[in-house]
């Protein structure tokens, strides 16, 4: 009976060690590292993560997201502004005056001058001015210009008045020959009335 109760004792104290054995091992056996991105990343994919991640808009930043801008091409009223041309008046003075009572076109004394068209590459259009009247008023009195190097009027010159106020009246467009020309003013007389010249100049318009 006592050999049965010793051995019952010894099994309860053989139990109660195994058991203390087996939480001691559990207790001091080594944890497994945590996890980290470092061990699920490489540091390339990290590094991409974190600049993605730090341009995105957050609940403390007001920030756009990033964006691309569109390009965008000239239009054609920015294309004609950058090309645009200056449009620039000039005045060519005619020397000398005159009058006549003649019916017929009369040179005017004192009146011839050169123009070279090389020398205003850039003339768009020229006009002839001339101050003049009719004496009394009495028919019409008329102005052109001559070209004396080819020997034939100048296109679009002829002007005309019937005041007897002097005042600068202006021509058609004129066609002025390419090259070096010699010019001379003519006058004439619709009646026996004396047509008075008393300053004359040309017009002329230029672009560049």
């Amino acid at each position: 009976m006592v050999i049965k109760k010793l051995f019952f004792i010894l099994m309860v104290i053989d139990i109660i060690a195994l058991n203390a054995a087996i939480v001691w091992i559990y207790l001091h056996q080594p944890k497994p590292a945590p996890i980290t991105h470092a061990d699920s990343c490489p540091v390339a994919c990290s590094s991409v993560i974190n600049q993605i991640i730090s341009t995105l808009p957050s609940s403390s930043c007001n920030c756009p997201a990033p964006s691309v801008a569109p390009t965008s091409t000239p239009s054609k009223n920015s294309v004609n502004k950058a090309v645009s041309k200056t449009r620039t008046l000039a005045y060519i003075p005619i020397p000398g005056s005159g009058q006549t009572q003649n019916n017929q076109w009369t040179d005017l004394p004192g009146t011839e001058f050169y123009l070279s068209t090389t020398d205003y590459p850039d003339m768009t259009e020229s006009y002839l001015e001339a101050n003049f009247r009719l004496q009394n008023g009495n028919g019409t009195a008329f102005i052109r210009l001559f070209d004396t190097t080819v020997g034939v009027e100048v296109w679009g010159s002829q002007i005309q008045t019937s005041s007897q106020t002097s005042a600068f009246v202006s021509s058609a467009k004129l066609t002025l020959r390419p090259g070096n020309h010699l010019y001379r003013l003519q006058a004439k007389s619709l009646t026996a009335d004396t047509t008075i010249l008393t300053s004359a100049r040309l017009k002329i318009f230029s672009v560049n």
